[in-house]
């Protein structure tokens, strides 16, 4: 039990204590005094350890920051408030190059008199050991350090009579162990209500039974660096569409969207002792069981009181919550177990505000934008994961193939540079970028899944597209270097002027096997395209930053590669290009990075358009190359084409995806449910770019930056209306058009200062002034 302290000595000893240690240092000045770690005994097996620290203030403050770093994950409170919506705010780094810190406005949060700091930890990347056998985990562990959990913070006070003060983390710093009993960046999180402290993060709290914190040996290396985009948070929260009993005693609740959550439950009733278990996934069978490979659970030890819990530090993509050793309301409870009021599920992502959106008259374009979308906010994490489960980690290909959707339809900038920072942090001396950044499971992978070209390739085209859309070099100027050295490792890689294969258009369609690495197109090929697109990228970079030398060289490397790719894989007889059974993505990605002859562009197209006929509009390109397939046809003037694959909704196609009832984009085209495909994967959603930039029509033209010239240019296939409004760099723009079959009439605001033009379906370019306009025509084939 705690006993609260009132005395004046108390009070007078930690003003004294507070004025010896302050010092004098700015708040952007990170210098606080220690790492603290639990004691030494407490250090590797401890869960969620608490920390604290009272201190006095004559008078309430002008100003107070909190500046933390808490490894691996840290819940902050001041005087009893919680400062974060979760206790998900350390974000995840290449650690050993850059440690990012937090600073909080204590200012409304302080009081003249004693105060109280305290902090939780909690696991993370920082140190992912492997859990007890059957939790789960990514073939773990991923980092191991010898310092599992480590806390630096500084608070820094500006009084009424302008003088600072600051203190930081020392040894004078209280902890103990808390009610998380288990906490694993995977394997979930348990918490013991019998072990919670009241009042712990509160001024007068009896922490007599408390350790000192022990001042850390084992200090991380990383620089430290502000945290300069938008932090995790919790957004809508979700109750259960239905609760069903497949056996006594297991209930499955079920919720209307799969999406990266938190789980919040209220129970009553009860014993003190009594153990709630929470298994939680996105696979459910006909039985109403959960099954799959990463089915997450935790547990909840009740002390017999009415209870409100949400997890602190973990969240997991899932959309189903088997329950045992509790029973929702209003069920029989012979057995007098505790009782469910509520079990709701909190969506948690990074906070990128909104920056576009669509719709149209097709019902399966919404419903395919709207799947596409959830799996976009369940990976939208420190890092973009590509899938809110079973991964958790930054696959590098997304970040650039889907950066435009990103883009499309949220505010991505300071995000996207932060992930290129992490590429930058976790490349290799050699030159070399990894699948995955953070590089976490550095060599740990197995073959291509730890090096395959067009993963690495995000450290060239992340920033590039960076650029191209908010229109600041100063993105290229921090990571032409990092451009240019991935560039030049992959040339020592080439045999015979091709980049080594690895794994290809991963998930490719279409060929009757099992999803894997590229079966239709040669991995040499994808990679080699990938490489001729990097180095023309690189001298597009070269040239924006007015480095002509560098620029050459590239341009030069570029046309090498031209001409050795097509040595390899272009027919000399009939100009078509090699492939393992079906042509679109080879095609595809040729066209996009320029490694043809301007007069092949059109067979190359028509090869692909004539396989897609053949196939019944059926789209084959994986991870990879669809991104490039959609882009191909689309700058060919070809989005009819696209329209008809799009509009399909047979196997294999996004409609084919939604009438199996998934309500987040799945890892593969056919939605397999095998317990072990993800089912909130964005990695396939690459369709959100040509809706805005085709459909709708909003996208700059060729060589376009800032968005300082803006086409609207919207090909309207069978639709009869749509509508897109985009947050651009130089302000809103939105394209507003329908058609009755006779006329087709466009509505669009523009903002100033910048040049824009529209292209009606007929091909009649026509100048947009800013502000709202209109424009109308005759539909093509009327009279």
């Amino acid at each position: 039990m705690q006993k609260i302290c009132h005395s004046r000595l108390a009070l007078l000893l930690a003003f004294v204590i507070f004025t010896a240690i302050a010092v004098t240092a700015r708040a952007e000045e990170f210098k606080p005094a220690r790492w603290i770690a639990p004691p030494a005994d407490r250090a590797t097996n401890a869960a969620g350890p608490l920390f604290r620290k009272e201190f006095v203030l004559a008078g309430k403050p002008r100003a107070a920051t909190l500046r933390i770093v808490g490894l691996g994950d840290y819940d902050v409170r001041v005087n009893g408030r919680r400062l974060a919506a979760t206790g998900i705010n350390q974000p995840w780094s290449q650690y050993e190059q850059t440690l990012y810190y937090r600073d909080f406005d204590l200012t409304p949060h302080l009081v003249d008199g004693t105060n109280c700091v305290g902090v939780m930890l909690f696991n993370s990347f920082w140190h992912n050991p492997n859990p007890p056998a059957g939790r789960y985990n990514k073939d773990g562990p991923q980092r191991t350090v010898t310092e599992p959990y480590l806390l630096n913070a500084a608070i820094t006070i500006t009084q009424e009579d302008g003088s600072d003060a600051s203190f930081g983390t020392d040894a004078s710093w209280h902890t103990a162990e808390g009610p998380i009993t288990f906490s694993h960046i995977y394997a979930g999180e348990d918490f013991d209500a019998r072990l919670q402290l009241p009042g712990w993060d509160i001024a007068g709290f009896d922490d007599r039974d408390w350790q000192p914190a022990r001042e850390a040996a084992a200090l991380p290396t990383g620089k430290l660096e502000t945290q300069f985009w938008p932090n995790m948070s919790a957004f809508d929260c979700q109750s259960p569409v239905s609760v069903k009993s497949p056996e006594p005693n297991v209930f499955l609740y079920s919720y209307p969207q799969n999406m990266a959550a938190q789980l919040r439950v209220e129970l009553e009733g009860g014993k003190s002792g009594d153990r709630v278990s929470f298994r939680c996934g996105e696979h459910k069978n006909d039985k109403d069981r959960l099954f799959g490979a990463y089915i997450v659970g935790c547990e909840i030890v009740t002390d017999g009181k009415p209870l409100t819990h949400q997890w602190v530090s973990f969240y997991l993509g899932m959309q189903f919550v088997e329950v045992t050793g509790a029973v929702p309301a209003g069920h029989a409870n012979p057995q007098g177990l505790p009782v469910i009021r509520r079990l709701e599920l909190v969506n948690v992502r990074a906070g990128l505000p909104e920056a576009g959106t669509f719709r149209c008259s097709s019902e399966l374009y919404n419903g395919t934008h709207r799947i596409i979308d959830a799996a976009m906010r369940a990976n939208m994490s420190w890092v973009m994961t590509d899938c809110p489960h079973r991964e958790k980690l930054g696959w590098l290909e997304c970040s650039y193939l889907l950066a435009p959707s990103f883009q499309y339809r949220y505010d991505s900038r300071a995000w996207l540079a932060k992930i290129a920072r992490d590429i930058r942090d976790a490349q290799e001396t050699s030159g070399r970028v990894l699948t995955v950044a953070p590089s976490y499971p550095a060599g740990k992978f197995p073959d291509d899944f730890n090096w395959t070209v067009e993963w690495g390739a995000a450290a060239v085209m992340t920033p590039w597209l960076h650029y191209e859309w908010y229109g600041d070099p100063q993105i290229l100027r921090d990571n032409f270097d990092m451009m240019r050295r991935f560039t030049d490792y992959i040339q020592t890689n080439a045999k015979d002027g091709l980049a080594p294969g690895g794994l290809g258009d991963w998930y490719d369609y279409g060929h009757g096997q099992p999803p894997g690495p590229s079966r239709f197109t040669p991995t040499e090929l994808s990679a080699t395209a990938t490489w001729g697109l990097c180095a023309l990228t690189v001298a597009r970079a070269a040239e924006t930053l007015g480095r002509p030398d560098d620029a050459r060289k590239y341009r030069e490397l570029h046309a090498r590669i031209a001409a050795d790719f097509r040595r390899h894989f272009q027919d000399p007889a009939t100009r078509k290009l090699r492939h393992n059974g079906s042509p679109q993505c080879a095609n595809a990605m040729a066209l996009c990075a320029e490694l043809v002859p301007s007069a092949d562009r059109a067979l190359l197209v028509d090869d692909i358009i004539a396989d897609l006929e053949q196939r019944g509009w059926q789209q084959t390109p994986g991870d990879i190359g669809h991104v490039y397939f959609i882009r191909a046809l689309a700058q060919a003037g070809r989005s009819d084409i696209l329209h008809r694959v799009y509009s399909r909704d047979g196997t294999g196609s996004y409609g084919g995806i939604l009438k199996k009832g998934m309500t987040s984009l799945p890892e593969t085209w056919d939605a397999i449910m095998d317990g072990y495909q993800s089912l909130n994967h964005c990695m396939l959603g690459h369709v959100m770019e040509w809706y805005y930039g085709y459909v709708a029509g909003i996208r700059q033209p060729p060589g376009g930056v800032g968005w300082q010239k803006i086409l609207i240019a919207p090909n309207p296939g069978a639709l009869a209306n749509a509508e897109a409004t985009l947050q651009t760099p130089a302000g809103r723009v939105v394209s507003r058009w329908r058609t009755d079959g006779k006329t087709f009439r466009l509505e669009t605001e523009i903002p100033n200062g910048v040049e824009a033009t529209a292209i009606l379906p007929s091909g009649t370019p026509k100048p947009l002034r800013s502000g709202a306009q209109t424009l109308m025509e005759p539909v093509v084939g009327t009279n």
